[in-house]
């Protein structure tokens, strides 16, 4: 989509009072332009659109006003997952729009309501090409009305809650729908199938009649106070109970630069990891959950790539089953003009007696707009060791380096390129990683390439390296480095009785860094997605895995000897239609496992009582069998359950069950959150752990949290 061709909406300035009731009545919304004439993305970006949506936008000194009325053809009626925010746009009937506000098609916010009034909100990074990052939560209002034959809304966000240059003409901006009903999704601005409907070199404009106004520096206090009851009962321990006070703090220092800080943080409320049975010879990753490390979270975490980062928040504070207490924390984020965008992020841990020293953990990102869709950054990650309040000599990690993000042809070319170097007081060689991706897209077509470079002494203490990390024989840790080059793609035919079907291929070649073979894998399928939207995927996987020292797969009595071990592996994945009441998906795979072999089994049963409740069952089985007999077999199974009840839009009730035999523990979490304010909450959260093999109780924990969120005016 060329310059010239780019839709554009007024934003007219209004001194009507407008009331966030979601009826539409204010006499604004009947003199200011609307944004109408939308188009399919799916399940046809060339078909006529059935389901109309018209939107209008408004501003005052305060708020940024948008209204939209969202049509429902032959009266159908919405559908919605549950009353929790920040909900799945592809599984909701909802309004969503999109806001680059510094024109630069890589950093945007998204806005949204489901047709029942639940907020969404998150961060677009990367340009939108993979959605939107929910973690994130801004304050602002939202409010809808049903009527027979369409649904109607309305919000006001503050101009606090946005990011944006004062003296902007204009912001690029896309408003998307979705029907469930009609099985359609919509945007204004066209977008084509394939394509996330929050891609922002897709967006439009949206002119302002005069200049958005300036924010003033005002502070955003939100204390809170935790008390919390626990009990180490396999060990015969006493009840502990800890009081825990903190104050989180948001201070906007421009329109579009924020400085959060945290003092004594607990993050007690976030939800459960889900648990996987691990069968890999590495670590995996789970998503980042605590809010303090969520506001602009993009800017350190797209540093490298998903199998190599040198940032990931995790680390700091040891989230899982070892956390360190968090004394405070410093982050300064946001864009200082258009071509200038900054993170600074600073946190010190506890020392734990007998453990590890206190730590402090600091990172630093510049990156620079070159031009329209390419970008350049440059940063520093460093975790210091203290003692005393003395910082230890020798006992750090840094990690420096660069990255170029392009973002071209409407996001047709997008990919990147990172030189990173690593060192710590052992000052070692070979502690560099580089390389780069890029990929080309269209509506029907993709294709992917990648080469990584990973050194052997490329230590991130901050990042997520797994494939470096080995265990030798004497159980010491060794790191290995390597060099990953990867191809795949995908094409897609359109017949009538789908969105699209096609085939899926990828080959990926892992090298020594002495150019030495260690291992491939190559993978071709099949994958559809139905009318109906539900989804289909056969796939077939040969690769060699190479095992530099003896490894134990979890289960089995003997180690394997190192070398390469040829596998082959089928396997096929379906999710059924998520519009209907009963929902679920299936998957089995079945092939070679080392010297044996192994099947994996997973179902999820899920029954949605709209609006108020959604109740979900799962099971997991990874089974290991016809190895030599002096390896034995193994069979482990997990099994999950998820209950949301939503008494209404502030007030839910969520039980995670996680029964899973390779851990030999059962977790029952149970929380109650009840948000009797904007943006403040009360939890109540109880956790118990059990063993698997006779129910019998290891530790439990008791939380009540609550938090206030105070405005200055």
């Amino acid at each position: 989509m060329g310059q010239e061709e780019y839709r554009s909406l007024a934003f007219e300035r209004t001194t009507e009072e407008i009331v966030i009731d979601g009826s539409l009545e204010e006499g604004v919304w009947q003199s200011v332009p609307s944004a109408s004439d939308f188009t399919m993305v799916e399940p046809n970006d060339t078909a006529s659109t059935t389901a109309l949506t018209e939107v209008w936008v408004a501003f005052d000194d305060k708020y940024l006003y948008v209204a939209a009325k969202c049509h429902t053809p032959n009266k159908e009626k919405t559908i919605i997952q549950s009353l929790k925010r920040d909900f799945s746009f592809d599984k909701n009937d909802g309004f969503t729009f999109a806001i680059d506000a510094f024109d630069n098609t890589f950093f945007g916010l998204s806005f949204g309501l489901s047709s029942y009034g639940v907020q969404r909100d998150g961060i677009i990074a990367r340009g939108g090409t993979k959605g939107v990052t929910t973690a994130w939560d801004g304050k602002w209002l939202g409010e809808v009305q049903r009527y027979d034959d369409h649904w109607s809304l309305e919000m006001a966000i503050p101009f606090r809650t946005l990011r944006y240059k004062d003296d902007a003409e204009y912001w690029k901006v896309n408003f998307a729908r979705r029907a469930l009903g009609v099985n359609e999704t919509t945007t204004w601005a066209s977008v084509e199938n394939g394509f996330n409907v929050a891609t922002l070199s897709r967006c439009g404009k949206g002119v302002w009649a005069s200049p958005p106004p300036e924010n003033k520096l005002r502070p955003i206090l939100i204390p809170y106070s935790a008390i919390t009851l626990s009990k180490d009962v396999a060990n015969n321990g006493d009840i502990d109970v800890e009081w825990n006070p903190g104050l989180d703090a948001k201070l906007a220092l421009s329109s579009s630069l924020n400085m959060d800080i945290t003092i004594n943080p607990d993050f007690s409320q976030v939800e459960v990891d889900e648990q996987v049975i691990n069968l890999s010879r590495f670590e995996l990753d789970f998503p980042e959950r605590r809010l303090f490390f969520t506001e602009n979270s993009d800017v350190f975490g797209a540093l490298g790539n998903s199998r190599v980062s040198p940032f990931f928040s995790r680390r700091i504070g040891g989230v899982g089953s070892s956390p360190v207490p968090i004394l405070g924390g410093l982050k300064l984020s946001g864009n200082i003009n258009k071509d200038w965008r900054i993170g600074l992020l600073s946190v010190q841990t506890e020392g734990v007696r007998d453990v590890d020293d206190a730590q402090n953990w600091t990172a630093a990102v510049a990156e620079y707009q070159v031009r329209e869709g390419l970008a350049v950054n440059a940063f520093v990650l460093n975790r210091q060791a203290f003692s005393d309040f003395k910082w230890l000599k020798g006992n750090y990690n840094t990690v420096v380096g660069g990255d170029m993000v392009f973002n071209l042809k409407d996001s047709k070319y997008t990919g990147n390129a990172y030189v990173h170097y690593a060192t710590t007081g052992e000052r070692l060689k070979n502690s560099m990683f580089y390389g780069g991706k890029i990929r080309y897209r269209e509506s029907n077509f993709s294709l992917f390439a990648g080469l990584d470079a990973v050194g052997e002494n490329y230590i991130t203490e901050m990042g997520f390296v797994p494939r470096l990390y080995h265990t030798d024989d004497s159980g010491n840790t060794v790191r290995i480095g390597y060099q990953q080059a990867r191809l795949n793609g995908y094409y897609r035919l359109r017949p009538k009785w789908a969105i699209y079907t096609g085939p899926t291929a990828g080959v990926d070649l892992w090298i020594g860094n002495d150019y030495s073979y260690q291992e491939h894998e190559i993978n071709v399928g099949w994958e559809t997605k139905f009318n109906n939207n539900s989804e289909l995927l056969f796939e077939y996987t040969r690769n060699n895995p190479v095992l530099f020292y003896s490894f134990n797969l979890s289960g089995l009595d003997t180690s394997f000897a190192p070398g390469n071990y040829m596998q082959d592996n089928i396997g096929f994945e379906y999710v059924s239609d998520e519009r209907k009441i009963f929902f679920g998906e299936i998957s089995s795979a079945y092939g070679d496992k080392f010297l044996g072999k192994e099947f994996d089994f997973s179902v999820e049963a899920n029954y949605r009582a709209q609006p108020w409740g959604v109740f979900g069952l799962s099971y997991t089985n990874k089974r290991l069998f016809d190895f030599p007999s002096e390896y034995g077999d193994a069979n482990f199974h997990l099994v999950g359950g998820k209950f949301e009840i939503s008494f209404s839009r502030y007030l839910f009730w969520t039980t995670f069950l996680q029964y899973n035999t390779q851990k030999n523990n059962f977790n029952i979490n149970t929380r109650f959150n009840w948000r009797f304010a904007p943006m403040s909450d009360l939890f109540i959260v109880f956790t118990d752990n059990y063993t698997t093999e006779d129910l019998e109780i290891k530790n439990w924990s008791f939380v009540i949290k609550a938090s206030y969120w105070i405005d200055f005016k």
